[in-house]
């Protein structure tokens, strides 16, 4: 996340671009559930944080290589 932005910062993002980040989301989220791996309340509110606009795609990798998802991916069963 980028640190030099103040919260309000964050929220400026279009109605469209959350949206489209909400479409991505969905996307992601379903193409997972084809593979069998459900998605964690830690991955959800990461994914969240980005269609809030809050972070940006990149940040999504770096919060996975973190360890902010910290359960990794669920196998459904």
């Amino acid at each position: 996340m980028d640190d030099t932005k103040t919260p309000d910062e964050f929220a400026k993002i279009s109605v469209e671009e959350g949206e489209r980040r909400r479409t991505h989301v969905r996307t992601a989220i379903a193409e997972n559930r084809l593979e069998g791996i459900k998605t964690s309340p830690e991955t959800q509110a990461v994914f969240d944080a980005y269609v809030r606009g809050e972070i940006e795609a990149g940040d999504l990798v770096n919060a996975y290589k973190d360890g902010r998802f910290r359960q990794g991916p669920q196998r459904a069963g």
